[in-house]
């Protein structure tokens, strides 16, 4: 029996239809040799029955042949024997496939049939009983099959939960790594050049610090909002961060193209992938410019970071991933060359 099966499905309810068993005795009085040879099949039958519910497989399907034997060896006792076919009927409704459950209660049923009719007893006394194997054999099958889609949707929503916590897990990954990157990267930069100008201009060194602190606590902010699913600003504003961190690492930036016609779902993404291109260029490329263009064409909206490098630009690891990941997510694409200097162009539908 299944381990989240209620008591109305267990043997207990159907035990109701064993009460017909004994009405041909009300116009015909048994002896106690027939109550004998009733008793003792009976008992077994019941043994079966209940033991069926906890069987599967080809167990399930001998204890449905066992139930059909007695029921057919009980034939010449006289009672109502022909209920007996209830309960094979309802447990060969466990089986599978279904079509090999169906096939077994119009088996079970053609079975009783045909004892009855060699029997030469009145098919009044038998007959009837027969309706309610096919109709509890039915109604069973349904149940099955209610059963089998109820679980089947069940672990569909626990595999989408899975599925969803893995995702989040990997978006949080994705956006601490940029956030966490491109923070250090300019709190390095701003720490060295504090260095440089603590011996010779004391003031701009103050100011750098400050800077410091300012970039630390912004970036902790951006963790927060990134754990918390808000990642990614505007696009202008990334733009502008990405200026005053490429210019702390002495590259020049030149900026092109309309930043406030982005729209924000599409700019939060660019803004993300900007982020990440602009710190592989502060750590790998080994360049003095770096040139970010926006253009609006044919339906996409494309981000192209160039810099002038040594075409090491691009570091394949946990950021390129993520920024192919995000793309293609919102139906983009990513396209990076790398010869003199790297090229990367990030598109996304308008």
């Amino acid at each position: 029996m299944r381990s989240d099966a209620r008591w109305w499905d267990g043997p207990w309810p159907w035990l109701a239809y064993l009460i017909t068993y004994g009405i041909p005795w009300l116009w015909m009085p048994p002896g106690p040799q027939r109550l004998l040879l009733s008793a003792v099949p009976l008992g077994i039958f019941l043994i079966v029955y209940f033991r069926s519910f906890h069987l599967t497989g080809k167990a399930l399907a001998g204890s449905i042949a066992v139930m059909v034997a007695i029921g057919v060896a009980l034939v010449p006792v006289g009672g109502g024997w022909s209920v007996l076919a209830v309960y094979p009927a309802m447990q060969a409704a466990r089986l599978r496939p279904r079509r090999t459950a169906l096939w077994s209660i119009l088996l079970t049923i053609a079975v009783f049939l045909i004892a009855g009719i060699l029997s030469r007893q009145p098919p009044t006394w038998w007959l009837p009983s027969l309706i309610l194997p096919a109709l509890i054999g039915g109604a069973a099958l349904s149940r099955e099959a209610f059963y089998d889609r109820t679980r089947a949707l069940l672990a569909t929503q626990e595999e989408v939960r899975r599925l969803a916590g893995i995702a989040e897990r990997e978006r949080m990954a994705r956006d601490v790594h940029d956030v966490i990157g491109r923070t250090l990267t300019l709190v390095a930069l701003k720490a060295d050049l504090v260095e440089r100008l603590a011996v010779r201009d004391g003031e701009a060194a103050s100011k750098e610090a400050r800077s410091i602190g300012e970039q630390a606590r912004a970036g902790f902010a951006e963790i927060r909002a990134a754990l918390d699913g808000h990642a990614g600003g505007s696009l202008a504003s990334e733009i502008a961060a990405s200026v005053v961190a490429l210019e702390a690492a002495s590259i020049r930036a030149n900026v092109s193209g309309d930043r406030t016609a982005i729209p924000p779902d599409a700019g939060a993404i660019l803004a993300m992938t900007l982020r990440e291109a602009v710190t592989n260029v502060i750590r790998h490329a080994d360049a003095d410019r770096c040139a970010i263009d926006l253009a609006h064409q044919a339906g996409r909206l494309t981000l192209t970071a160039t810099d002038n490098g040594a075409g090491t630009a691009i570091v394949e690891g946990n950021g390129l991933t993520g920024m192919r990941q995000r793309l293609a997510a919102a139906g983009g694409k990513l396209v990076i060359r790398s010869d003199a200097g790297t090229t990367l162009a990030a598109s996304v539908p308008a």
